[in-house]
């Protein structure tokens, strides 16, 4: 059941990010499908199946960006360890913890990911990098994320037995 809903999800990121997504775009800042899907995934596994996860879909999508090839994908394994090892012990189902999760997540991820940038090629700056790109795509990302959370949560019965 898991592997369909991994695999679902990463074929409506690949046609998202690439065909839906450039029309929320704010310039050149649009929120990461594959990032929010590395996060709605996780939550509830164990931390090793998590850390998979965030390696494939940081595989693919390193793939199919024309990126340096492995980047993100260690990126999407360590933020899917972190947060399965994280929501063992905390609780993840109010909207405020959800939000704080993508959020967290999405900057840590851009903060990584910048910084090995920065350290193995002639990256961008930093500073300017990370308030004008990491951060506003991380705000993207966690309310389209808190939307599509509110949007398709299991729906509950009107009286309770």
């Amino acid at each position: 059941m898991m592997f369909w809903w991994f695999a679902g999800g990463l074929t409506l990121c690949v046609i998202g990010q690439s065909v839906l997504l450039p029309a929320l775009a704010a310039g050149a800042i649009r929120p990461d499908c594959f990032l929010l899907l590395v996060c709605l995934l996780t939550i509830r596994i164990n931390p090793e199946a998590a850390t998979l996860q965030g390696f494939v879909i940081g595989l693919c999508q390193d793939a199919l960006s024309g990126g340096p090839l492995g980047l993100r994908a260690f990126a999407y394994s360590l933020l899917g360890f972190v947060i399965a090892l994280l929501s063992e012990h905390l609780f993840t189902d109010k909207p405020f913890a959800q939000f704080c999760f993508l959020l967290g997540g999405t900057i840590l991820t851009g903060l990584l990911t910048l910084g090995l940038v920065a350290f193995f090629l002639e990256g961008p700056p930093l500073v300017p990098t990370l308030l004008f790109v990491v951060v506003p795509e991380g705000v993207m990302t966690a309310a389209l994320g808190l939307l599509l959370l509110r949007l398709f949560r299991p729906a509950r019965p009107l009286l309770a037995p």
